[in-house]
């Protein structure tokens, strides 16, 4: 319990506090009326809360709606609307941004405060293999954008095989780079949060600048990444230290053009 899960700018978790932050929202969310048949919008940066949402969300026994705070008000409208998602788990910042939505808002902000007079107990649930884990929407790049319905045996199915490809253990210290609303997003939290290993969240400021993100994987003892293709590209033309922690940088998204030396 005592192990880093999370880390991100505003915060650190260690698994004690993921999994009691985690239960508490649970609790808030089955106050609301949340429970397996009822989709939970998530809307969040890229941080510690991020990851407490969601495990939050399926300790419910619900499934999570994953929503990117930087896309238009008319996308995140229609997401909410046709996932019929009832309530909604945000900042407080993030809420303000939002135009009126038809849906309950739990805030998450660092710290927890807002739901720290909830039960830390976990709460009852499992739910069979088939119930869903979360909802991922597309671009919409063809017209509206479609919900892909993930159940929670493909979820374990990609986690069992991600560890095994990667010998993921409890000494990896993992990143959180994509959008909360890019599939690959699953890819980097639950495979190791499921290892007992550690998660790390840069600035926006720093995944978008090639030489800071490399300096910041060395400064962080990053040892697996995954990088979108057109930022892993970048990167690549960078030097790197002849010594480095750094086991696998994985990609997707595009072709790959440029491979390392």
């Amino acid at each position: 319990p005592y192990a880093i899960a999370v880390s991100g700018a505003d915060e650190t978790l260690t698994y004690g506090q993921l999994e009691r932050r985690a239960n508490q929202l649970a609790h808030r969310l089955r106050a609301l009326g949340v429970d397996h048949d009822r989709p939970v919008g998530l809307c969040l940066e890229r941080s510690a809360a991020l990851v407490v949402g969601a495990l939050g969300i399926l300790k419910t026994g619900s499934a999570y709606v994953a929503l990117d705070p930087s896309h238009p008000k008319e996308r995140l409208g229609f997401m909410l609307r046709d996932s019929r998602a009832k309530v909604l788990v945000t900042s407080g910042t993030v809420a303000a941004q939002l135009d009126a939505v038809e849906t309950a808002v739990v805030a998450l902000n660092p710290g927890g405060a807002e739901l720290e007079l909830e039960p830390t107990a976990v709460p009852e649930t499992g739910r069979p293999a088939g119930d869903l884990a979360y909802v991922i929407y597309t671009s919409g790049s063809t017209g509206a954008p479609k919900g892909v319905l993930v159940e929670h045996a493909s979820l374990r199915n990609l986690i069992f095989w991600h560890r095994r490809a990667f010998a993921i253990t409890a000494a990896d210290r993992a990143t959180q780079i994509a959008s909360p609303a890019f599939d690959a997003s699953v890819w980097e939290v639950w495979p190791y949060l499921t290892a007992g290993a550690s998660i790390h969240v840069p600035t926006d400021e720093v995944r978008a600048n090639p030489v800071a993100l490399r300096d910041w994987l060395v400064s962080e003892r990053i040892s697996v990444s995954f990088l979108p293709t057109a930022l892993a590209e970048a990167v690549l033309t960078l030097d790197w230290p002849a010594e480095l922690p750094l086991r696998y940088l994985l990609t997707g998204g595009d072709t790959l053009h440029r491979y390392p030396p």
